[in-house]
């Protein structure tokens, strides 16, 4: 099969469910060209490694003449979709037909957008090239950006454009944005192949806590430092709190710590290297993300953080969030791994119980494990997303 990958960063840091299972797909023998706006480098990666097609939002004219005459078939094909698409569209007729006679995505079997606003721009693109057409909905543009632009996806919603996303929660925000569930595909992550290597889980002896996260308000970050404060009495100053990743919330987060009286047992470490955040990963001993809903609207989808954690036996904290529950085996709730948004208390007594226990640690942590290798392998994922766009995917059709 051949696919075009549109995303308007590639290959980010933040976006391992992105870049990894391009990798995937093309071990498995499928051609997989990516598109994107701007190259970026994730740790680890490449241009020879991750290679992508860099095609800037704007274009200049002669750009746009020499890509014309590149592939004259096609572009003269592609004008009378773009004549009917283009008052839909932020984009030019010359820059919609110009994109849509891109060989890597004129000769796709499939083209799939990743992220909501990418995809409602490339859709013009798409039904010009007479391409099918799926978008990928990760958290954000499903939920904080309709709000703020509540006719954003109406384009979409119209063309029957099949929908992917991660999480049965967020298949039931997108049909509340109009999408028909019918065309509304979940493909679930999967776990990193680094990771599926691991034979043994994680010895989880040692005492340290472990967040792996974008310092944003949802990933609740303020709740679990409060919560690692309140657990104090039990764990005696005995464990650390590592959280590792940056964000706007760096400076404010430290000053919470100091004010808490832990900052001597948190570390902010930062971006890591893909090698470092497996490393780190692999030397924690409890894994704990207290996402919540924000004033914003912004929720997460499925964190691959808790994947991961939970692939390599790490057991899991967290919260009622989003499509979080739909991570963690069944009862996660019932014996207080799995607690209420903003619930600093419950996060705090499930540390103490873990960090009291390590037969309780290995206990949680290998039903985690259990229940994320069955049903998120790279070959699962693969294989659910290429079902999907066989059954779902067309080329979209003019609204009218």
């Amino acid at each position: 099969m051949r696919l075009c990958l549109i995303t308007d960063s590639y290959p980010s840091t933040t976006q391992t469910f992105v870049y990894e299972p391009v990798e995937w797909l093309r071990a498995a023998g499928h051609r997989v060209d990516v598109i994107t706006s701007r190259r970026s480098e994730a740790p680890g990666t490449t241009p020879a490694t991750h290679p992508a097609l860099v095609v800037p939002p704007w274009r200049s004219r002669p750009d746009k003449v020499r890509l014309a005459l590149a592939s004259p078939a096609r572009t003269a094909a592609a004008v009378p979709a773009a004549l009917e698409w283009r008052r839909r569209s932020s984009w030019s007729v010359a820059e919609i037909v110009t994109r849509a006679a891109i060989p890597e995505l004129a000769a796709a079997d499939y083209v799939v957008a990743h992220f909501g606003p990418t995809g409602a721009a490339w859709l013009p693109v798409a039904a010009a090239a007479r391409r099918p057409y799926a978008v990928y909905f990760h958290g954000y543009d499903a939920t904080s950006y309709p709000r703020e632009r509540p006719a954003a996806y109406a384009g979409l919603v119209a063309s029957g454009a099949a929908a992917l996303t991660n999480s049965g929660y967020l298949r039931s925000v997108l049909v509340g944005l109009g999408f028909a569930e019918p065309r509304i595909g979940v493909i679930p992550y999967g776990i990193s192949a680094d990771l599926v290597k691991e034979r043994e889980p994680a010895p989880l002896a040692g005492s340290t806590l472990l967040t792996i996260a974008r310092l944003v308000p949802k990933k609740g970050l303020d709740d679990s430092l409060r919560a690692f404060a309140a657990a104090q009495p039990a764990l005696r100053g005995g464990w650390r709190y590592r959280i590792v990743g940056d964000g706007p919330l760096l400076e404010e987060l430290r000053a919470l710590a100091r004010s808490l009286g832990v900052a001597d047992l948190v570390e902010f470490s930062g971006f890591l290297s893909r090698a470092a955040t497996l490393a780190a990963l692999r030397e924690a001993s409890i894994f704990v993300l207290a996402s919540k809903t924000p004033a914003s609207g912004d929720t997460e989808g499925t964190p691959v953080s808790i994947l991961e954690a939970a692939a390599l036996g790490l057991p899991v904290l967290s919260t009622r969030h989003a499509g979080i529950p739909e991570l963690l085996p069944e009862g996660a709730d019932r014996e207080g791994y799995l607690v209420p948004e903003g619930d600093v208390a419950g996060l705090a007594a499930a540390m103490a119980r873990l960090g009291e226990s390590l037969e309780r640690r290995r206990s949680w942590g290998e039903r985690c494990r259990a229940f994320v290798r069955a049903r998120h392998s790279p070959a699962a994922h693969v294989s659910e997303f290429l079902a999907a766009l066989e059954r779902l995917a067309d080329v979209p059709r003019w609204p009218g």
